[in-house]
């Protein structure tokens, strides 16, 4: 066994250290030959250390926090017989790599491939932006039940533009995040394309829903665009077209995402009336108590007053023939 690899997982993705030396030593001391910044990393934390006969073998120099493979605490020197192997050291995640392990493969860059490029190019990025303009205007001379101004038409453009604007730098730092890159212009088209096909979306639905005279196909599609298309379009967006980790940026689409499923679940509930059943009064508010028990059976006001009515009734015909 010629060299080893040694994997550290780190926030802006794993960073590989080749092992050929007799004895390569990790920790946080700048006298190491990889040096960690974890703060629960200890100065001397642990060797790679190669044998005579060209075998490798892990050792922990730690006493505080020590390394851990398969939940175990490592206190002995392990040899390094079977590769890959993953520890953790400390807070750190570590991987040792045969050099001949395979690597992913290489991710294409869609703007290089000679096809057309709405991502990342300016041009289209300003072409979108305009488009959108143009769209949301058609549609807010549409939407409005009442005479235009152009002061109000202007406010109206102005919060749309800003809206739009807000959401692509939102996008970029979501992006920044999750890939660890700046690409506005990317992000502007993203939300120029989004926001065009909700305008469309829009449209489609008064159209169905006028058509079918009825709610229920708008609904519907309203639930498809914010449950299923938005999240798999962010997805593509964030993880195959920008390469962002995987964990991160669903993690981010979960967040960005849910506030306006929720509204648009809660409105196909209440239009269909899912949740009328339920009682807006808790269940022991006539009782004093959430657990409601007592010694004696409680009765209704209705029983009360019958059982009430039943003793009075009999005393009071004994009055009447006593008057008699």
């Amino acid at each position: 066994m010629a060299a080893l690899i040694l994997e550290i997982s780190g926030r802006h993705g794993p960073q590989y250290h080749r092992v050929d030396k007799a004895i390569v030593r990790v920790g946080r001391a700048l006298d190491n030959d990889v040096i960690l910044t974890d703060p629960a990393i200890s100065p001397y934390h642990f060797a790679i250390r190669r044998g005579q006969d060209g075998t490798y073998s892990l050792q922990s120099l730690a006493d505080e926090n020590g390394i851990r493979c398969n939940s175990k605490r490592i206190t002995e020197s392990l040899p390094l017989s079977q590769l890959p192997m993953a520890f953790e050291a400390g807070r750190t995640r570590a991987r040792i790599l045969d050099p001949s392990h395979p690597v992913a493969p290489t991710r294409m860059i869609g703007c290089h491939n000679g096809k057309l490029c709405l991502f990342g190019n300016r041009g289209w990025a300003l072409a979108l932006f305009v488009l959108l303009f143009v769209l949301s205007a058609f549609d807010n001379y549409l939407s409005t039940p009442q005479l235009l101004t152009w002061e109000s038409f202007g406010e109206d453009q102005l919060i749309i533009i800003l809206t739009a604007l807000s959401l692509s730098l939102g996008l970029t730092i979501v992006n920044r995040v999750t890939s660890q890159r700046w690409d506005y212009a990317g992000s502007l088209s993203f939300v120029g394309l989004i926001l065009i096909a909700a305008i469309l979306l829009d449209q489609l639905n008064l159209f169905m829903d006028y058509y079918f005279t009825s709610q229920t196909p708008g609904l519907l599609i309203n639930l498809v665009w914010h449950l299923l298309i938005m999240p798999m379009a962010l997805a593509w967006f964030l993880i195959r077209l920008n390469h962002g980790s995987t964990g991160t940026s669903i993690l981010s689409i979960i967040i960005l995402l849910t506030p306006a499923a929720y509204i648009q679940t809660n409105e196909t509930a209440n239009y269909y009336g899912l949740f009328d059943t339920f009682d807006n009064k808790a269940h022991y508010s006539d009782a004093l108590s959430p657990w409601d028990i007592r010694r004696q059976r409680t009765i209704s006001i209705d029983s009360f007053v019958d059982s009430v009515t039943n003793t009075i009734a009999p005393k009071q015909m004994d009055t009447d023939n006593s008057d008699l």
